[in-house]
């Protein structure tokens, strides 16, 4: 009986250490249970092996991690969507715009809001090809006095410039077209986007003279382009490290216009309860003199100075950005001068943009 004992305990532990299929049955006994021979030759009765889930627990666990650790302590972020699941993103911005001439001031906010549905329809070669919907779109303005907007999950407005906006945007809504995306958020090919803008134009040309509908061609190819909208999703991952990055790493974005240029810098916090960090900040500037080309001897002098915070948090199975915020200030100001006298003007802008 100890003989039996000892040789089950070792089928156990062979069983342990490696997979291994079931041996031939060669009968049972009195109480049922299965007989087989071990590898002295003895014949005892057949144990399940018990698996050590571990390995295969961590090796899954790696599996569905967007963003996991590299054995050099780094990390690589990419994207790791699931098929048939759906990714929100949805972004909103409220504005605040004073504008003075030293006289008078005038104070304006707009808020923005835009929600987008990525649905993974299908993932091939490491590129997932989602349905994207947009789902609302919504814009109000007011000088404190009037307030002017719109909003898709609402009723139309009685304002005819807003009634358009609104018009427009409401004929976009349900509408999916689909994009490619590879794991490093780059967009590979869109496809029926041709028909977003064909039923977009259906709802919007009623009443449009010939002229009219061409330049809402126009509108349309611009606004609802592949080019537009690559740009649009990859603007979204902008925040993304382009290379292996650790903790306290930072990676910097610089773009120019004109006179005026712009340095964001991300730096990559850490990770904490499932939730990568990346901290933003930044600063704008730009400064810029010009003369009446028309001779009338009228200069112009305009500065820019700006500064943005915020930090984003991402979900570290998907790659998805799980919220974000990002708070900017802005502040132009203007000299005008013209046979000696000076006025002077100035524009600040404090925004605050939230995601998810």
């Amino acid at each position: 009986m100890n003989r039996i004992f000892i040789m089950l305990s070792l089928v156990v532990v062979v069983a342990s250490c490696k997979k291994q299929e079931k041996p031939t049955v060669v009968g049972t006994n009195e109480k049922g249970e299965e007989l087989v021979v071990n590898e002295t030759g003895d014949t005892v009765v057949y144990v399940a092996p018990v698996s050590d889930n571990s390995e295969v627990e961590e090796q899954e666990s790696e599996e569905v991690a967007a963003i996991k650790p590299e054995k050099d302590g780094t990390y690589k972020f990419e994207l790791n969507l699931k098929k048939g699941q759906e990714y929100p993103f949805k972004i909103k911005t409220k504005a605040t715009n004073s504008q003075s001439d030293g006289k008078q001031s005038q104070t304006i906010t707009q808020e923005s809001s835009t929600a987008v549905a990525y649905e993974v329809k299908e993932i091939k070669d490491s590129v997932f090809i989602l349905d994207v919907t947009y789902k609302q779109f919504a814009e109000s303005m007011t000088d404190g006095k009037e307030k002017l907007g719109f909003d898709t999950n609402a009723a139309e407005p009685t304002n005819e410039e807003a009634k358009q906006r609104w018009k427009f945007n409401k004929a976009v809504v349900g509408n999916t077209f689909q994009m490619e995306v590879s794991k490093s958020g780059k967009v590979q090919n869109i496809t029926n986007l041709y028909k977003v803008r064909q039923n977009v134009k259906n709802a919007m040309k009623a009443g449009l003279s010939e002229d009219e509908l061409k330049g809402l061609d126009s509108f349309l190819a611009a606004a609802l382009s592949d080019e537009a909208m690559q740009q649009q999703f990859e603007e979204s991952m902008a925040y993304y490290p382009k290379k292996k990055v650790k903790p306290g790493d930072t990676w910097s974005r610089n773009e120019s216009e004109g006179n005026a240029s712009s340095n964001v810098n991300y730096t990559f916090e850490g990770i904490k309860d499932g939730v990568a960090t990346i901290k933003i900040s930044g600063t704008s500037s730009g400064s810029d003199s010009k003369t009446d080309p028309n001779g009338s001897g009228m200069k112009l002098f305009q500065s820019l100075e700006g500064k943005v915070n915020g930090d984003v948090k991402i979900d570290v199975k998907s790659g998805w950005v799980k919220n974000a915020e990002m708070k900017k200030n802005e502040t132009i100001r203007m000299t005008q001068e013209f046979q000696g006298q000076k006025m002077n003007f100035s524009s600040e802008t404090k925004s605050t943009t939230t995601i998810n």
